[in-house]
């Protein structure tokens, strides 16, 4: 099964429509490769001639990382930048300059975590981790 079906699935399963513009933006999700923020998912749905309203890809993408299908990423910008979550347990570098985003695995921070619920009195839920330095390729 796709990402793609079962993020359709999901949706329905929770009662949502799956309109034609939804789709849409679903389908456009998916074929990102990278990281990427609204406003670029708009003009490449515009692009290929789409007709899916702003705030339609917007609102579709807030319901997507609500869902967890994709993760938020801050930018440089100030903007969310989005990527799909894939498998695993996984964290972000985020290049200050150019906004490309690296995901990596293992963060090893368990122990803190625990000592951090212990002296909080918090059930810690999870946790996300961004880093931000420069890439390599902005560097030179």
């Amino acid at each position: 099964m796709t990402i793609e079906s079962r993020t359709l699935d999901r949706l329905r399963d929770l009662g949502l429509r799956i309109t034609e513009p939804r789709r849409e933006v679903v389908q456009a999700v998916c074929r990102e490769s990278g990281p990427f923020t609204a406003d670029e998912l708009f003009d490449h749905l515009r692009l290929s001639g789409s007709s899916v309203g702003r705030a339609t890809v917007f609102r579709t993408l807030d319901l997507l990382a609500g869902l967890r299908v994709l993760d938020r990423v801050h930018q440089p910008d100030g903007h969310h930048g989005y990527v799909l979550i894939g498998p695993g347990h996984r964290h972000h570098l985020v290049c200050s300059e150019c906004g490309s985003v690296v995901e990596f695995q293992g963060c090893n921070v368990d122990k803190f975590v625990g000592e951090l619920a212990s002296q909080t009195d918090f059930r810690i839920e999870g946790h996300w981790l961004e880093i931000f330095g420069i890439c390599a390729t902005c560097q030179v």
